[in-house]
């Protein structure tokens, strides 16, 4: 069962990519489909009553982040619209998966993700393949990311949703 949840979670993740990057849009069933599949892949591993407490905590966070980056493009660039720096879709996409992470996983997950997108959107940048004005597909970034997640979460023999300990062996 829980590798068709995880086939599914792919091919919805592959869906919202497809949207993001191509039609700089992401359809809110296909991120309503990935909460729902979220929720399944998490009770299929652990207790279901933990849930509510979980997606409250790391949408809570998620939230800090919008607020926080609305407030700096304000400051920034009073004229500016929030709506052409961050969109809907990427809170949206971020409280969809946030029932497969612990707290402290989801942290894990938001850094290495965005800064493996500003490492790409910086090198693609330099080599002329986009503009300084283009903006980037973050969602769609992140979903990238969460396939790479799910997939070493199959490999592994620890659970990389629910376990930080790993990153302090990678310390030394």
């Amino acid at each position: 069962m829980k590798a068709v949840v995880v086939v599914l979670i792919g091919l919805n993740l592959g869906w919202i990519i497809y949207q993001d990057f191509k039609e700089r849009t992401i359809s809110l069933v296909a991120l309503f489909v990935l909460f729902v599949l979220c929720v399944v892949y998490y009770s299929l591993a652990l207790q279901f009553r933990e849930l509510p407490v979980r997606i409250v905590i790391n949408s809570l966070f998620a939230g800090v982040i919008l607020v926080s980056g609305t407030l700096l493009v304000k400051i920034r660039r009073p004229k500016d619209s929030v709506s052409s720096f961050i969109g809907a879709g990427d809170f949206l996409f971020l409280m969809a998966i946030s029932p497969m992470f612990s707290f402290e996983s989801y942290l894990v997950f938001l850094n290495t993700s965005i800064v493996f997108t500003l490492v790409i959107y910086g090198i693609l940048l330099v080599v002329g393949r986009i503009t300084a004005s283009h903006t980037i597909p973050l969602a769609g970034a992140l979903a990238i990311c969460l396939i790479v997640f799910v997939s070493l979460n199959q490999m592994l023999p620890f659970n990389l949703f629910e376990e930080i300990s790993w990153i302090y062996s990678i310390q030394g």
